[in-house]
């Protein structure tokens, strides 16, 4: 399979490796409670779990029932104590560190800071629950139990989403959360597939992991190569480098020339996914809600979409909402048009004179010079080049100055999201049939523990309250209600641009049997254990 962008880390709960083309290989590694399958439903991994289900609404009350059989790839016993670990790493409790005191990095803690408790019961073959100790944090959790219960307070409505990718809590304890699975020695599988080598921005190599209890997967191999470029994945199933190929980003020249690859078979379907601009709140002019409202008046977004994607997929239109994409029910949309008399209204209400072709600020840095901000995107990627383009020619006729600097995904990733060190950002966030891990994005910068995805640094206390309200609601009803009127204070804000609802593009090998196209963040691989040659 190809994967157009690098790999930032393994841990893929992690803010700096939360990327989509790394979920797209630990499906096949690291285990899930629940798989997220192609018709966008969560599955119970029957495999790993015997059951799991609500005993208790009040409190919320989840026992998840291990199969006995678990181990990980290195004989070790899969327990209760990988629960309690995953749980407490990704609590945002202050009270739980990782190797050598650190916080922990988090995607995401939305649902596990809604944990009150994770505690072990019934270890294999009638033996006694183990004391646990104070180093691990687990004393009287009954690490060795093969039924998990896990209580909530508050409630969490969707709780299907969590303990995904479970990492191996004794592995993590020793190397660390943050950085410590660095590659295929630390990160040992729970799963059909093993990582037997990787080598960096070349290939990564899955072969079928020897431990595995359960019904082990048809292909003896996976194989993951990289490339550097979206304009190489075709000519790669050409010539039969590849049998998968999903870009990250589709444009009409790739559809048509995949058209012309016999012996595949291709699909277009609308994503979970969106892209969109982020706007850095750190810096002193986007700090300006005036500023931030100027650009997103200025951006022609069916303009944009019309000359990129437009062009692969019939009647996309710009995107009104961060929390639910088009293709969903529960999408409400918020109407945000182009308007650039209002652009510049907004430039000239703060004082911001033109002078030539460009506003210049009466304050900060760039006080008597040309306002100009610089946007970041992945390179190698056509549609992001051309994004970036249009969106500078449209700046520039309304007065702003567009500066164009693209990097590698893992830096891109890695760091200058996650550190701050952009202004613009443009990207994709591929999400879940779970609207409640929209939070980490979304909710507060200054709440660190929680909030790991927000790079914007936004600070909305109402959106906290909100999405927290529906991540705790009792009906799925109120949950979208709750989301969607987080959603609108966002667009009062702009702390975002979304530009559109993604389409999404697979093609593979006809030989290749058994492959179902998955828009979710689960991604194609969702099934992989089941592919085949014929």
């Amino acid at each position: 399979m190809a994967l157009d962008e690098t790999l930032a880390g393994f841990n893929i709960n992690t803010s700096a490796a939360a990327e989509f083309v790394l979920q797209e290989i630990m499906n096949m590694v690291w285990p899930q409670a629940f798989i997220v399958n192609a018709k966008l439903q969560p599955v119970l991994n029957t495999q790993l779990l015997t059951s799991a289900a609500q005993t208790s609404t009040s409190p919320q009350t989840i026992v998840y029932k291990l199969n006995p059989k678990a181990v990980w790839s290195d004989g070790t016993p899969m327990t209760a104590d990988d629960f309690i670990y995953f749980w407490q790493a990704q609590s945002g409790n202050s009270a739980y560190t990782d190797v050598g005191g650190k916080p922990y990095d988090d995607a995401s803690t939305s649902g596990y800071n809604q944990i009150a408790s994770v505690v072990g019961s019934d270890p294999a073959n009638g033996a006694a629950c183990a004391p646990g100790t104070t180093a691990d944090r687990n004393v009287g959790l009954c690490p060795n139990g093969d039924t998990i219960t896990v209580t909530f307070k508050p409630s969490y409505a969707d709780w299907k989403a969590l303990f995904g990718d479970i990492v191996p809590a004794h592995i993590a304890r020793t190397v660390g959360w943050n950085t410590g699975f660095a590659g295929p020695a630390q990160t040992i599988s729970g799963s059909w597939y093993s990582i037997t080598s990787y080598n960096e921005n070349q290939s990564l190599v899955l072969t079928r992991n020897p431990k595995y209890w359960g019904t082990p997967g048809k292909l003896d191999k996976i194989v993951f190569q990289f490339f550097s470029d979206d304009t190489q994945l075709v000519p790669a199933l050409q010539n039969k480098e590849v049998n998968v190929i999903n870009p990250s980003t589709v444009n009409l020249s790739i559809v048509q020339t995949a058209d012309q690859v016999a012996g595949t078979t291709k699909a277009t379907l609308p994503g979970l996914e969106f892209e969109h601009f982020d706007f850095n709140q750190s810096d002193p002019y986007l700090a300006k809600l005036a500023v931030r409202d100027a650009i997103a008046y200025g951006v022609n977004r069916q303009t944009i979409i019309n000359r990129t994607v437009g062009e692969i997929a019939k009647g996309i239109k710009p995107l009104g909402s961060r929390m639910y994409v088009a293709s969903q029910s529960q999408y409400k949309a918020t109407n945000f048009p182009f308007s650039d008399s209002k652009a510049v209204a907004d430039l000239k209400s703060l004082g911001f004179k033109k002078v030539g072709s460009y506003f210049e600020p009466n304050y900060g840095p760039q006080k008597g010079q040309p306002l100009t901000f610089t946007i970041q995107s992945t390179s190698g990627n056509t549609i992001r080049a051309s994004t970036e383009e249009l969106f500078q020619a449209q700046m520039k006729a309304i007065g702003i100055k567009i500066n164009i600097q693209n990097y590698d995904a893992s830096t891109f990733f890695g760091t200058n999201l996650p550190m701050g060190e952009y202004q613009i950002g443009e990207f994709a966030w591929v999400t879940t049939p779970f609207v409640s891990g929209n939070e980490s994005i979304y909710c507060s910068y200054t709440n660190t523990q929680n909030c790991g995805e927000n790079w914007t640094h936004s600070s909305e206390p109402a959106v906290n309250k909100l999405m927290a309200s529906g991540a705790a609601a009792s009906s799925s009803t109120t949950e979208a209600s709750d989301y969607n009127k987080a959603d609108a204070l966002l667009w009062k804000n702009m702390v975002t641009l979304p530009l559109y609802q993604k389409p999404q593009f697979f093609a593979w090998s006809n030989n290749l049997k058994g492959v179902v196209p998955n828009t979710s963040s689960t991604g194609v691989t969702w099934n992989a254990n089941d592919w085949y040659l014929s």
